[in-house]
């Protein structure tokens, strides 16, 4: 079964002011297929912490947070908001419905270092008790932090004057390591296990370095935040998502085109269709193309992509249409990633 998914709750129009004034935009949100490709039979999940250290390792987590700053424990509470994070994406996905177990304790080394992997004794019982397909643990979760400088000339009003000075930016960036296995039960199979490391900024500003620094967030709640963004990310990565997307369409050219964009507007594609449609004709090339890129448009929004990249290659090839190159091979790009996806979402 062909699926093509456009999210039209979200569908919004939104029009934009381009230099040549000739065009207006749409954004829309689509799914989008996942980076890595789990097997179909998982549709259910559960999610688990295994990073937190084990009894031997409790003291040098302490004495690391002691060293780097980070304070005592912050990658621990991070870790959790890393499950969080990959978790919210997960529950937010069409494919997958997720738990997060509440009563479970795994450890792992507590290092950047992977542990041996669960017994599969261990996996199945996890997945039982949480009616999960297969379990996704966090095993490897670390974070660093570097503060760096810059300044640059700018002007500030004083009184009646533009007084200049030196504006100084510190830049904090925080980087996560999040190991991650995937085990399914069902064959006793890694499915996946890859590192990660994502990294997350802030900014303060101010005229001298001492103040710039003393306008950044408090270190440990940035390291959080990074946490549940790292996890954010590996839940993309392991997940169909919605993106938002833009595409540009004409107004200008004949009188009819703004009255089509009246439809666009009034979410009617198929009233703005038939407008474009009585130019794609047109002696005037140039007219010509313009409509048959937007009929291109209309095609991609109804969900017929193969139709979309016929008219855009009309457009281009027919009638010189130099921008629906360009969306052609967006199309078709997305025609490939509506492949993967039908395959992900069986």
């Amino acid at each position: 079964m062909k699926l093509l998914f456009i999210n039209w709750a979200v569908f919004s129009i939104l029009t934009l002011i381009f230099t040549s004034c000739s065009t207006s935009s749409i954004t829309m949100k689509v799914l989008v297929p996942a980076q890595i490709t789990v097997p179909t039979n998982i549709k259910k999940l559960a999610v688990a912490n295994r990073s937190l250290p084990g009894k031997g390792e409790k003291f040098n987590n302490i004495l690391e947070g002691v060293l780097t700053g980070e304070g005592i424990q912050v990658d621990r509470e991070a870790s959790f908001r890393c499950v969080d994070g990959v978790a919210d994406v997960l529950v937010s996905s069409p494919r997958y419905t997720v738990k997060v177990p509440s009563n479970l304790d795994l450890r792992g080394t507590g290092t950047t270092e992977w542990p041996i992997p669960l017994e599969w004794n261990e996996v199945e019982r996890i997945c039982k008790e949480n009616d999960a397909d297969a379990l996704i643990a966090l095993e490897i979760f670390d974070s660093n932090t570097g503060i760096r400088y810059s300044t640059k000339e700018a002007k500030k009003k004083v009184g009646d004057k533009e007084v200049p000075y030196t504006e100084h930016t510190a830049t904090m960036d925080i980087g996560i390591m999040a190991g991650w296995r995937i085990y399914n039960p069902s064959n006793q199979a890694i499915v996946d296990q890859n590192i990660f490391t994502d990294h997350k900024f802030w900014y303060g500003q101010g005229e001298k370095q001492e103040q710039a620094l003393g306008r950044l967030p408090a270190q440990r709640s940035c390291i959080i935040e990074a946490g549940k963004f790292a996890g954010s990310q590996y839940g993309i990565r392991i997940s169909p998502v919605w993106v938002s997307v833009s595409r540009a369409y004409y107004t200008k050219g004949v009188d009819d085109f703004e009255t089509a964009k009246l439809k666009v507007r009034a979410n009617q594609w198929a009233e703005a269709a038939e407008i474009w449609q009585k130019y794609v004709s047109n002696s005037d090339t140039k007219i010509a193309g313009r409509a048959a890129y937007n009929m291109a448009l209309a095609c991609e929004v109804d969900g017929k992509l193969d139709l979309a990249i016929d008219w855009a290659k009309k457009s281009y090839s027919e009638f010189k249409n130099k921008s629906a190159r360009s969306y052609m091979n967006t199309l078709t790009q997305r025609q490939a990633d509506q492949q993967k996806l039908n395959q992900q979402m069986e």
